[in-house]
This record gives C-alpha cells, sequence and structure tokens, in this order.
C-alpha cells in the first residue's frame, strides 16, 4: 500500500493486534491478494539504517506467508527497536499475531469447499 488513503481507511476500520514489538491494523480487501503498509518511526530507532532492518524483516514475512492469508490490508507499525539477537522473539510475535489470518483463511477455505461439494450432483 502506498497511499494515504488506503492506510487511512485500514485505520478507520479499527481492527488491531497488539504485541511487544508490533501493532498490526489490518482490514479485509475485495482483491484476490493481500497488502502490506508499514510504519516506522524515529522514535523507534533515530539512525535509518536501523529502520531499514526492521522494514526489511517485516516485508520478507510478509512475502513468504501471505500465501496462507485472506485477502486482507495490513499495516504494521513497530512499537520497538529489534536486532539480530531479538530476531527469533521478533518472528515467533509475528507468527502469533498472524495466526489469526491463516485460521479464518483456512475456515474459509473449508467452508468455500463444503459448498464446493454440496453443488455436485
Amino acid at each position: 500500500m502506498h497511499k494515504a488513503d488506503e492506510f487511512s481507511s485500514v485505520f478507520v476500520f479499527r481492527k488491531v493486534r497488539l504485541g511487544k514489538y508490533f501493532k498490526l491494523h489490518y482490514k479485509p480487501n475485495g482483491l484476490e491478494l493481500s497488502r502490506l503498509g508499514f510504519m516506522v518511526s524515529k522514535k523507534v530507532h533515530k539512525r535509518a539504517n536501523q529502520r531499514n532492518y526492521i522494514k526489511r524483516t517485516i516485508r520478507e514475512y510478509f512475502r513468504t506467508h501471505q500465501d496462507s492469508w485472506l485477502p486482507i490490508d495490513l499495516i504494521v507499525r513497530a512499537q520497538r527497536h529489534f536486532d539480530q539477537r531479538q530476531l527469533e522473539q521478533v518472528l515467533v510475535e509475528l507468527e502469533q499475531l498472524c495466526a489469526k489470518f491463516k485460521e479464518l483463511n483456512a475456515a474459509q477455505n473449508s467452508r468455500s469447499a463444503n459448498s464446493l461439494l454440496s453443488t455436485l450432483p
């Protein structure tokens, strides 16, 4: 996501999941794919290379896991600085925060599969 309107529509939807390192704002979208936006402020870390490390970590997690999610707009707000020493804790937290999106996708896929099976002769 790039535009301010896209970000603000997710914030207005007011669905949030909280963790130690991240705050996830999300909203279902009508597309066939998930979209990602992230915010890492100077309050998290004043050095740009450290903020970019956080962004790369978020982007890589999203890239490797988005196929198993419902189509949603997701904004990840970094709450706290982390580095490679805390990377495992951060990835576990992202996995826990995003587990809901996988569960919803599994439930929706089973419902659609059941509806397809019921329509077959």
